[in-house]
């Protein structure tokens, strides 16, 4: 894996590609039931498959984007992850943010989601960004609601609702003026 290359920082983060020595934080966030409750994802199996992971890792090189580390500005703490994905059915740029149980409620997700929307729009010259919430996280929908993103629409993969949200860059640049 290269050495990580793009960066954002926000009153009190960090946000940054992914490096190896990453692995061990992210293996220990993705073990964490509470925090993968409203992913539909499995964790990852060992720290080795974490490695394999971002060593393969292709969003930076195909998009220049993709979810970052979120890195505590002062303590240097890896807090969880938050970016942004092309996805390849839609190729809609989905935004997505996960954090240790410990710093939730701390409004690090907002401060973080607000910095990657604002990366997307003004560095990636991005026209729209969506966000996706399983219906029963609340926590996340509000996240959404507070960086100013609609409601689009209900959608069901596999048998779980999910919420998606939207926010253009005219609203965007609305909010932020």
């Amino acid at each position: 894996m290269a050495e990580p290359g793009f960066m954002l920082q926000s009153p009190r983060l960090i946000l940054r590609e992914f490096k190896a020595s990453d692995a061990p934080d992210l293996y220990d966030l993705y073990r964490d039931e509470d925090v993968m409750r409203y992913t539909a994802e499995a964790p990852f199996p060992s720290v080795k498959s974490v490695e394999d992971f971002l060593e393969a890792y292709p969003y930076y090189d195909i998009h220049g984007f993709g979810r970052w580390a979120v890195i505590d500005r002062f303590s240097s703490e890896f807090l969880g992850f938050c970016g942004l994905r092309k996805d390849n059915p839609t190729t809609e740029v989905d935004l997505g943010f996960r954090f240790f149980r410990r710093y939730w409620s701390k409004g690090f997700a907002t401060e973080a989601a607000q910095a990657a929307l604002e990366a997307g729009f003004t560095h990636f010259g991005l026209e729209e960004i969506i966000g996706r919430s399983m219906r029963e996280n609340l926590a996340s929908t509000s996240v959404l609601h507070k960086l100013g993103m609609r409601f689009r629409e209900v959608t069901e993969t596999d048998g779980v609702l999910w919420l998606i949200y939207v926010i253009d860059k005219s609203s965007h640049e609305t909010r932020i003026t």
